[in-house]
């Protein structure tokens, strides 16, 4: 069995694709670079499953993967997977859903804990032999409102709720649940946020929320609100959530993921301007921990496509239709 693999990938979890190697006898072609060329050459060797990371490879590259083929993506998102190309291919499109949950979730707190209390401002004061405080803010009392109550957000909810002590609103598209995790719930965003001193967005990228948090939204919070998105930076119009940071409409932002990656930024919309932003290079799910479960489901993917075992596909996908 050969597998197409990049290479950082190996390296994040070497321990785990290395015993799997030996183990079910698979053979990774490990590459630095994926494009049409080097597809040509993996599949004049036998490979038919390709794992990628969450890099936006070209349409043309998924066209020149065989019919029949796999990609398995090490990650959960796959907003940047050509949906329509690989199912006229019958290409499969697997992935590794659940895997960030407790990764993503505690980031959440982090960059939260770093904007509240000041923590990038104090340890550059402090590299520059200043001896000086910033008076901070509390969490605890704070109204958190999450934005996607799936399997991260209710994660963010309980460490919010039973860590912090914060109030919980959350937004959704479903009608209701009943949760303990949340003291006000509804699919009605006016409602959740009007009382918010915190938003977090943790929702897949559709057409419906894409350039979800837009100038019309922000107007819906309160004065002073802050912001994190630890999920999708499609998720946000960048030049409106910019212009409300200048303004402190919203007060401060907390941001791991951008529209254009890695991070280039608009001459309208440059975060690395405003103090009253974090920033991180989307790593909110690039833990040891975290890394590990991602490799140990893609290779429960790329034995089960290989063995005719039931894979963990996309939701647009039934293995039923694959020919492999």
């Amino acid at each position: 069995m050969k597998v197409i693999l990049q290479k950082d990938l190996f390296l994040r979890s070497e321990e785990v694709f290395s015993n799997a190697s030996k183990q079910h006898n698979i053979e990774f072609l490990l590459t630095e670079v994926l494009d049409e060329t080097a597809m040509l050459s993996f599949h004049n060797e036998g490979a038919k499953c390709f794992v990628i990371g969450a890099e936006n490879y070209s349409r043309s590259f998924y066209e020149s993967i065989k019919s029949g083929s796999a990609v398995i993506r090490y990650g959960v998102g796959y907003n940047s997977v050509p949906v329509d190309i690989c199912k006229a291919r019958n290409i499969a499109v697997g992935f590794t859903p659940g895997t960030l949950t407790d990764s993503v979730a505690e980031h959440t707190f982090a960059m939260l804990l770093a904007m509240n209390r000041n923590i990038p401002q104090l340890d550059a004061l402090m590299k520059n032999n200043h001896w000086q405080g910033i008076t901070g803010l509390e969490l605890k009392g704070k109204t958190f409102a999450i934005l996607g109550f799936g399997q991260i957000g209710k994660a963010v909810a309980r460490i919010a709720k039973f860590g912090f002590g914060m109030k919980v609103n959350a937004f959704d598209v479903m009608q209701s649940i009943d949760s303990n995790l949340v003291d006000y719930y509804s699919n009605d965003f006016d409602s959740v946020v009007k009382d918010a001193d915190i938003i977090t967005i943790h929702m897949a990228v559709m057409p419906s929320t894409k350039g979800f948090i837009n100038s019309e939204r922000i107007e819906k919070c309160k004065d002073g609100v802050q912001f994190i998105n630890i999920s999708r930076g499609d998720l946000v119009d960048e030049k409106a959530l910019f212009e409300a940071l200048q303004k402190k409409k919203i007060s401060a932002a907390a941001l791991d993921v951008f529209v254009n990656e890695p991070y280039i930024p608009t001459p309208e919309a440059d975060f690395r301007t405003l103090s009253n932003v974090v920033l991180t290079p989307h790593c909110g799910s690039n833990t040891k921990e975290a890394s590990n479960k991602m490799a140990e489901m893609v290779m429960e993917n790329i034995l089960a496509y290989y063995n005719d075992g039931e894979m963990t596909l996309i939701p647009e996908f039934d293995l039923s239709n694959i020919i492999i």
